[in-house]
């Protein structure tokens, strides 16, 4: 473990013993400082000060990308298009692709299906809209031929009953003038007055009578007739307009079925040909490959031209969004979370500094020669003047704890006895005393002080026998 601190509060009192000697310390965020002094007998004080203490955790690791892809091809053909290595390149830009004139050709094709069946199932919707057109308006005939066969059987029914009626008129009467000729013919017979000439006109007109009955007879007959014909004929009518209408209606409805049915198989081809596009067109992606996110190409193999097959590595990328890998041993690796920050140091930017996070911490360990380690993925934060490289190498601090405002005092001047920690202090009159402290976190350079020692007191680091 590497240690490191930060002192946010920089306090400095001045005291003369034998020389005075200011160290100052570079740390990761900001400056830190502290202040010792020697003695007449060699010994190093350190004032203790009130600041902020940092553990760190210090390990190495290198750039890489966030996301790397390795791709082969799916089919075979000409490569028309294939990014060389080291080339850059954007999210969907074009990585390689093959020809694909015969794909092209089957999709033009699997799309001129489409607008067939397209067409075909417009077709259909048509036609079952005339079958509901041409059903309505048998159901309107079927309805105008049956009240017209109704309003006929009427007609001819009620001329039935006019004929009767008018056939027993007509005999009635008829009947009537016969009796009344018969009766006048029996009184002329009886009586003395009435001349031969006269008795034959009354014969005459009996005769008459009978023969005007026996005509009103038959002509009531034939009236009659004639009317029950014409009304059987209506019933008959109307029976047949009942079963043509009924056969007009089933056939509109069976052409409502036969269009429906035709509307089905016509969706069916028309979802049938966009599948068939679809698997045309997923084919047709097999021919090229584009590029999931912005970023660089490490390795190409085949070049413009130049014939590949399926199943052999094509092409190899990397993002350009990078974060640091590092190994860290199982004794510091407990002490790291996910969102500690980091202090990042590059190779090639040793002048600078970058700062990030761990992003992740692997659970699975690495065993090389007996040392057991553990991935940590950290994010660095972007910098401006600074460019990341695949493969940098870098250093990393990750700070695993941070105190602030506590008293600290170099960690070397602490001894334990016992079970218990000391330290030395130089009095005022030059005496010097052990005094029992308690301690907190520490790093390689600091230890914090919870009780036992005063802001300003003088601890002796070194130079006692």
């Amino acid at each position: 473990m590497k240690a490191g601190y930060e002192m946010v509060e920089y306090h400095l009192k001045k005291i003369v013993i034998f020389s005075l000697i200011i160290i100052i310390i570079a740390g990761s965020l900001s400056l830190l400082s502290c202040r010792a002094e020697g003695g007449e007998d060699g010994l190093e004080i350190f004032e203790a000060i009130r600041g902020n203490i940092i553990q760190t955790v210090s390990t190495s690791g290198n750039v890489d990308s966030k996301y790397s892809n390795n791709y082969s091809l799916q089919t075979s053909g000409t490569v028309s298009k294939a990014l060389e290595k080291g080339a850059a390149f954007n999210k969907g830009d074009i990585l390689i692709e093959l020809h694909s004139d015969r794909t092209q050709l089957l999709i033009k094709q699997a799309g001129e299906n489409m607008k067939i069946s397209q067409t075909s199932l417009d077709l259909a919707k048509i036609s079952y809209q005339q079958a509901l057109d041409s059903n309505h308006i048998a159901v309107q005939l079927a309805e105008t031929n049956t009240r017209q066969a109704e309003l006929a059987s009427e007609n001819t029914y009620k001329a039935l009953e006019n004929a009767n009626s008018m056939a027993s008129k007509s005999i009635e009467s008829a009947r009537i003038a016969l009796n009344n000729s018969q009766e006048l013919l029996e009184v002329a017979r009886g009586s003395s007055t009435v001349t031969d000439v006269m008795l034959e006109q009354y014969e005459g007109s009996v005769e008459s009578a009978e023969a005007a009955y026996d005509s009103a007879k038959a002509a009531g007959q034939s009236s009659k007739n004639t009317a029950e014909g014409a009304y059987e004929q209506s019933d008959m009518s109307q029976s047949t307009t009942y079963w043509s209408n009924l056969s007009s209606i089933q056939a509109a409805e069976a052409q409502i079925a036969i269009a429906a049915k035709n509307i089905e198989q016509a969706e069916i081809q028309l979802s049938l040909a966009e599948i068939s596009y679809e698997l045309v067109a997923i084919d047709s992606d097999n021919h090229i490959i584009y590029a999931p996110y912005d970023g660089i190409v490490l390795s190409s193999v085949y070049k413009s031209g130049e014939y590949a097959g399926p199943g052999m590595p094509a092409i190899e990328i990397a993002s350009t969004e990078y974060i640091i890998i590092s190994e860290v041993n199982e004794t510091d690796i407990i002490e790291m979370t996910t969102g500690q920050k980091a202090i990042i140091g590059l190779d090639a930017y040793y002048l600078d500094e970058l700062t990030g996070e761990i992003i992740e911490i692997s659970p699975v360990s690495t065993n090389i020669g007996g040392v057991v380690s553990y991935k940590i993925t950290v994010r660095p934060e972007v910098q401006d003047g600074i460019r990341l490289f695949h493969g940098m190498s870098a250093s990393l601090d990750i700070v695993t704890s941070d105190i602030e405002d506590v008293i600290y005092i170099p960690i070397q001047s602490v001894r334990e006895e016992d079970g218990r920690q000391y330290v030395d202090i130089l009095l005022e009159d030059a005496n010097i005393e052990r005094m029992e402290v308690e301690t907190g976190i520490f790093n390689y350079d600091f230890i914090e002080i919870r009780a036992g020692l005063s802001e300003g007191d003088m601890v002796i680091v070194s130079g006692l026998e």
